[in-house]
Protein backbone atom coordinates (compact mmCIF):
# COMPACT_ATOMS: atom_id res chain seq x y z
CA UNK A 1 0.00 0.00 0.00
CA UNK A 2 2.80 2.40 0.94
CA UNK A 3 4.61 1.67 -2.34
CA UNK A 4 1.40 2.18 -4.31
CA UNK A 5 0.89 5.60 -2.74
CA UNK A 6 4.49 6.59 -3.51
CA UNK A 7 4.09 5.42 -7.12
CA UNK A 8 0.88 7.44 -7.48
CA UNK A 9 2.53 10.55 -6.06
CA UNK A 10 5.51 10.12 -8.40
CA UNK A 11 3.24 9.79 -11.44
CA UNK A 12 1.25 12.82 -10.30
CA UNK A 13 4.51 14.80 -9.83
CA UNK A 14 5.83 14.13 -13.33
CA UNK A 15 2.42 14.64 -14.92
CA UNK A 16 1.58 17.88 -13.11
CA UNK A 17 3.70 20.17 -15.36
CA UNK A 18 1.80 18.81 -18.35
CA UNK A 19 -1.54 19.27 -16.66
CA UNK A 20 -0.67 22.77 -15.47
CA UNK A 21 1.02 23.90 -18.69
CA UNK A 22 -0.35 27.12 -20.15
CA UNK A 23 -0.38 28.19 -23.76
CA UNK A 24 2.73 30.12 -24.79
CA UNK A 25 2.14 33.10 -27.04
CA UNK A 26 4.97 33.60 -29.52
CA UNK A 27 5.49 36.89 -31.32
CA UNK A 28 8.07 36.92 -34.10
CA UNK A 29 10.04 40.17 -33.80
CA UNK A 30 12.17 40.06 -36.91
CA UNK A 31 13.49 37.74 -39.59
CA UNK A 32 17.22 38.04 -40.28
CA UNK A 33 18.51 36.88 -43.66
CA UNK A 34 21.86 35.08 -43.51
CA UNK A 35 24.42 34.86 -46.32
CA UNK A 36 25.30 31.25 -45.42
CA UNK A 37 23.61 28.33 -43.69
CA UNK A 38 24.47 28.64 -39.98
CA UNK A 39 26.45 25.92 -38.24
CA UNK A 40 25.95 27.43 -34.78
CA UNK A 41 24.10 30.42 -33.34
CA UNK A 42 24.91 31.75 -29.85
CA UNK A 43 24.08 34.88 -27.88
CA UNK A 44 25.79 36.79 -25.08
CA UNK A 45 24.23 36.49 -21.63
CA UNK A 46 22.85 40.03 -21.82
CA UNK A 47 21.32 39.36 -25.23
CA UNK A 48 23.04 42.35 -26.82
CA UNK A 49 25.11 40.36 -29.33
CA UNK A 50 24.34 37.34 -31.49
CA UNK A 51 27.13 35.32 -33.14
CA UNK A 52 26.53 33.10 -36.17
CA UNK A 53 29.19 30.56 -37.25
CA UNK A 54 28.92 29.05 -40.74
CA UNK A 55 30.50 25.94 -42.26
CA UNK A 56 33.39 27.98 -43.71
CA UNK A 57 34.49 29.14 -40.27
CA UNK A 58 33.20 32.68 -40.76
CA UNK A 59 31.56 34.42 -37.82
CA UNK A 60 28.94 37.13 -38.25
CA UNK A 61 28.12 39.48 -35.38
CA UNK A 62 24.59 40.84 -35.04
CA UNK A 63 23.04 43.32 -32.63
CA UNK A 64 20.04 42.37 -30.49
CA UNK A 65 17.86 44.00 -33.16
CA UNK A 66 19.25 41.70 -35.84
CA UNK A 67 21.45 44.31 -37.51
CA UNK A 68 24.76 43.02 -38.89
CA UNK A 69 27.62 44.65 -36.96
CA UNK A 70 30.49 42.90 -38.70
CA UNK A 71 32.07 39.63 -39.78
CA UNK A 72 35.43 37.92 -39.42
CA UNK A 73 37.05 34.74 -40.69
CA UNK A 74 37.83 32.50 -37.72
CA UNK A 75 39.15 29.76 -40.02
CA UNK A 76 37.91 26.36 -41.25
CA UNK A 77 39.35 24.57 -38.20
CA UNK A 78 36.87 26.28 -35.87
CA UNK A 79 34.13 23.81 -34.96
CA UNK A 80 32.27 25.80 -32.34
CA UNK A 81 31.99 29.15 -30.59
CA UNK A 82 30.99 30.26 -27.11
CA UNK A 83 30.58 33.85 -25.89
CA UNK A 84 32.49 34.93 -22.79
CA UNK A 85 31.25 38.24 -21.45
CA UNK A 86 30.11 40.96 -23.83
CA UNK A 87 33.09 41.18 -26.20
CA UNK A 88 35.01 37.91 -26.08
CA UNK A 89 34.48 34.68 -27.95
CA UNK A 90 35.92 31.22 -27.27
CA UNK A 91 36.80 29.39 -30.50
CA UNK A 92 36.80 25.58 -30.38
CA UNK A 93 39.39 24.05 -32.72
CA UNK A 94 39.03 20.76 -34.62
CA UNK A 95 41.57 18.00 -33.98
CA UNK A 96 43.61 20.29 -31.74
CA UNK A 97 43.94 20.30 -27.99
CA UNK A 98 43.39 24.00 -27.68
CA UNK A 99 40.84 26.78 -27.43
CA UNK A 100 41.33 30.31 -28.70
CA UNK A 101 40.01 33.27 -26.75
CA UNK A 102 39.31 36.16 -29.13
CA UNK A 103 38.54 39.76 -28.18
CA UNK A 104 36.02 41.29 -30.56
CA UNK A 105 35.85 44.99 -31.28
CA UNK A 106 33.29 45.94 -33.92
CA UNK A 107 34.10 49.07 -35.91
CA UNK A 108 30.87 50.90 -36.73
CA UNK A 109 30.14 53.63 -39.23
CA UNK A 110 28.71 56.79 -37.66
CA UNK A 111 27.14 59.42 -39.87
CA UNK A 112 28.35 63.00 -39.43
CA UNK A 113 25.64 64.45 -41.71
CA UNK A 114 24.08 67.55 -40.06
CA UNK A 115 25.94 66.76 -36.82
CA UNK A 116 27.80 69.48 -34.87
CA UNK A 117 31.55 69.07 -35.40
CA UNK A 118 34.37 70.61 -33.38
CA UNK A 119 37.81 70.44 -34.98
CA UNK A 120 39.23 70.14 -38.51
CA UNK A 121 37.05 68.28 -41.00
CA UNK A 122 40.01 66.25 -42.30
CA UNK A 123 41.28 65.16 -38.87
CA UNK A 124 42.44 61.51 -38.95
CA UNK A 125 40.61 60.69 -35.71
CA UNK A 126 36.90 61.23 -35.10
CA UNK A 127 35.47 61.11 -31.59
CA UNK A 128 31.69 60.62 -31.71
CA UNK A 129 29.74 61.11 -28.48
CA UNK A 130 26.15 59.94 -28.03
CA UNK A 131 24.90 62.24 -25.29
CA UNK A 132 21.94 63.39 -23.20
CA UNK A 133 21.87 66.96 -21.85
CA UNK A 134 20.23 65.89 -18.56
CA UNK A 135 22.64 63.02 -17.95
CA UNK A 136 24.97 63.74 -14.99
CA UNK A 137 27.60 61.34 -16.36
CA UNK A 138 27.56 63.20 -19.68
CA UNK A 139 28.02 66.52 -17.89
CA UNK A 140 30.91 65.06 -15.90
CA UNK A 141 32.58 63.80 -19.10
CA UNK A 142 32.57 67.21 -20.84
CA UNK A 143 35.82 68.52 -19.26
CA UNK A 144 37.63 65.26 -20.07
CA UNK A 145 36.49 65.29 -23.70
CA UNK A 146 37.51 68.95 -24.08
CA UNK A 147 40.90 68.17 -22.59
CA UNK A 148 41.43 65.38 -25.11
CA UNK A 149 40.31 67.49 -28.09
CA UNK A 150 42.58 70.36 -27.04
CA UNK A 151 45.52 68.02 -26.51
CA UNK A 152 45.34 66.60 -30.03
CA UNK A 153 44.15 69.78 -31.81
CA UNK A 154 44.45 69.22 -35.59
CA UNK A 155 44.49 65.42 -35.23
CA UNK A 156 41.04 64.99 -33.67
CA UNK A 157 37.54 66.20 -34.39
CA UNK A 158 34.56 65.84 -32.05
CA UNK A 159 31.12 64.90 -33.35
CA UNK A 160 28.04 65.29 -31.16
CA UNK A 161 25.19 62.78 -31.54
CA UNK A 162 21.87 63.18 -29.75
CA UNK A 163 20.62 60.28 -27.63
CA UNK A 164 18.16 61.65 -25.03
CA UNK A 165 17.02 58.98 -22.60
CA UNK A 166 13.36 58.44 -21.80
CA UNK A 167 13.98 58.77 -18.06
CA UNK A 168 15.02 62.42 -18.47
CA UNK A 169 11.88 64.44 -19.12
CA UNK A 170 13.61 67.54 -20.53
CA UNK A 171 16.40 65.80 -22.46
CA UNK A 172 14.57 65.59 -25.77
CA UNK A 173 13.53 69.26 -25.62
CA UNK A 174 17.11 70.17 -24.70
CA UNK A 175 18.39 68.32 -27.77
CA UNK A 176 15.98 70.27 -29.98
CA UNK A 177 17.01 73.55 -28.32
CA UNK A 178 20.67 72.77 -29.02
CA UNK A 179 19.83 72.10 -32.66
CA UNK A 180 18.10 75.47 -32.81
CA UNK A 181 21.32 77.01 -31.48
CA UNK A 182 23.23 75.09 -34.16
CA UNK A 183 21.05 76.77 -36.79
CA UNK A 184 22.68 80.04 -35.67
CA UNK A 185 26.18 78.59 -35.59
CA UNK A 186 26.35 78.48 -31.79
CA UNK A 187 25.86 74.85 -30.91
CA UNK A 188 29.02 74.46 -28.85
CA UNK A 189 28.56 77.54 -26.61
CA UNK A 190 24.96 76.46 -26.02
CA UNK A 191 26.10 72.87 -25.45
CA UNK A 192 28.39 74.07 -22.66
CA UNK A 193 25.62 76.12 -21.05
CA UNK A 194 23.19 73.20 -21.15
CA UNK A 195 25.62 70.86 -19.43
CA UNK A 196 26.54 73.51 -16.86
CA UNK A 197 22.82 73.55 -15.98
CA UNK A 198 21.99 69.90 -16.67
CA UNK A 199 19.97 69.53 -13.46
CA UNK A 200 17.97 72.75 -13.91
CA UNK A 201 16.66 72.38 -17.45
CA UNK A 202 13.15 73.39 -18.51
CA UNK A 203 11.56 75.42 -21.31
CA UNK A 204 12.18 78.74 -19.56
CA UNK A 205 15.80 77.81 -18.92
CA UNK A 206 16.35 77.01 -22.60
CA UNK A 207 15.40 80.58 -23.50
CA UNK A 208 17.53 82.07 -20.71
CA UNK A 209 20.56 80.13 -21.91
CA UNK A 210 19.85 81.13 -25.51
CA UNK A 211 20.00 84.76 -24.42
CA UNK A 212 23.26 84.11 -22.55
CA UNK A 213 24.69 82.53 -25.72
CA UNK A 214 23.79 85.60 -27.75
CA UNK A 215 21.17 83.90 -29.91
CA UNK A 216 18.42 85.63 -31.85
CA UNK A 217 15.53 84.64 -29.57
CA UNK A 218 12.82 85.03 -32.19
CA UNK A 219 14.62 82.72 -34.61
CA UNK A 220 15.51 80.38 -31.74
CA UNK A 221 11.84 80.02 -30.77
CA UNK A 222 10.80 79.44 -34.39
CA UNK A 223 13.53 76.87 -35.05
CA UNK A 224 12.57 74.86 -31.97
CA UNK A 225 9.22 74.19 -33.68
CA UNK A 226 10.81 73.15 -36.98
CA UNK A 227 9.84 69.49 -37.69
CA UNK A 228 13.19 68.98 -39.46
CA UNK A 229 14.93 69.09 -36.10
CA UNK A 230 12.68 66.33 -34.76
CA UNK A 231 13.55 64.24 -37.80
CA UNK A 232 17.29 64.76 -37.28
CA UNK A 233 16.93 63.80 -33.63
CA UNK A 234 15.08 60.63 -34.57
CA UNK A 235 17.82 59.68 -37.04
CA UNK A 236 20.49 60.06 -34.32
CA UNK A 237 18.52 57.87 -31.94
CA UNK A 238 17.85 55.21 -34.56
CA UNK A 239 21.53 55.16 -35.51
CA UNK A 240 22.56 54.87 -31.87
CA UNK A 241 20.27 51.92 -31.25
CA UNK A 242 21.44 50.25 -34.46
CA UNK A 243 25.10 50.32 -33.37
CA UNK A 244 24.37 49.19 -29.82
CA UNK A 245 24.10 52.42 -27.83
CA UNK A 246 22.08 51.75 -24.69
CA UNK A 247 23.12 54.52 -22.31
CA UNK A 248 24.95 57.82 -22.19
CA UNK A 249 27.58 58.92 -22.70
CA UNK A 250 28.61 56.31 -25.25
CA UNK A 251 31.81 57.32 -27.02
CA UNK A 252 33.41 56.00 -30.20
CA UNK A 253 36.92 56.67 -31.53
CA UNK A 254 36.98 56.10 -35.29
CA UNK A 255 34.01 53.79 -34.87
CA UNK A 256 35.51 51.80 -31.98
CA UNK A 257 33.71 52.01 -28.65
CA UNK A 258 35.73 53.63 -25.86
CA UNK A 259 35.96 50.97 -23.11
CA UNK A 260 36.09 53.45 -20.23
CA UNK A 261 35.89 57.20 -19.75
CA UNK A 262 39.48 58.01 -18.82
CA UNK A 263 42.32 60.02 -20.32
CA UNK A 264 44.39 56.85 -20.51
CA UNK A 265 41.73 55.03 -22.55
CA UNK A 266 41.36 58.01 -24.89
CA UNK A 267 45.12 58.32 -25.38
CA UNK A 268 45.57 54.64 -26.11
CA UNK A 269 42.82 54.50 -28.73
CA UNK A 270 43.80 57.79 -30.38
CA UNK A 271 47.45 56.72 -30.60
CA UNK A 272 46.38 53.41 -32.15
CA UNK A 273 44.29 55.24 -34.75
CA UNK A 274 47.05 57.74 -35.51
CA UNK A 275 49.48 54.86 -36.03
CA UNK A 276 47.06 53.30 -38.52
CA UNK A 277 46.91 56.60 -40.41
CA UNK A 278 50.69 56.72 -40.92
CA UNK A 279 51.89 56.14 -44.52
CA UNK A 280 52.57 52.49 -45.15
CA UNK A 281 50.35 51.36 -42.27
CA UNK A 282 47.00 49.66 -42.74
Amino acid sequence: MHKAILLFLFILFIASPLLAANEVEVRMLRTVSLAETPKQVVSTADGQRIYVLNEKGEVALYSSNGDLMGTFDAGPDVTGIAPQGSNRLVLEMADQKQLILAALEPVVHISTKDAPVLGPENAPVTIAVFDDFECPYCAKAVPLIKQVVNAYKDKVKLVYKHFPLGMHKNARAAAIASMAAQEQGKFWPYHDLLFANYNKLNSKKFTELAKDAGLDLVKFAADRKDPRLQQRLQLDQEEGRRIGVRGTPTIFVNGRRLPQRSRQAFDQMIQEELAKAQPGRS
